[in-house]
């Protein structure tokens, strides 16, 4: 398992959750669905590190762009 929050690891949970709802979603509308659910938990954290919520907002939005990009 990838480090929390690292690109890897939003990665490898964009495709797990892309992989489990395929039968409901479409490859674009799982990995929004997940991404609006990642931001709004992560905005909605009660951490006092505005740079670690910002750290794992860029590493999910690095992670959507790669997953989205493969075939």
């Amino acid at each position: 398992m990838s480090e929390s929050f690292s690109i890897p690891y939003f990665e490898e949970n964009l495709r797990q959750y892309i992989d489990r709802n395929r039968d409901v979603f479409t490859k674009n509308h799982a990995m929004n669905a997940y991404y609006r659910s990642i931001v709004g938990t992560l905005i909605n954290d009660n951490l006092n590190k505005n740079g670690e919520i910002v750290r794992r907002i860029r590493n999910l939005e690095e992670a959507y762009k790669n997953v989205k990009n493969e075939a």
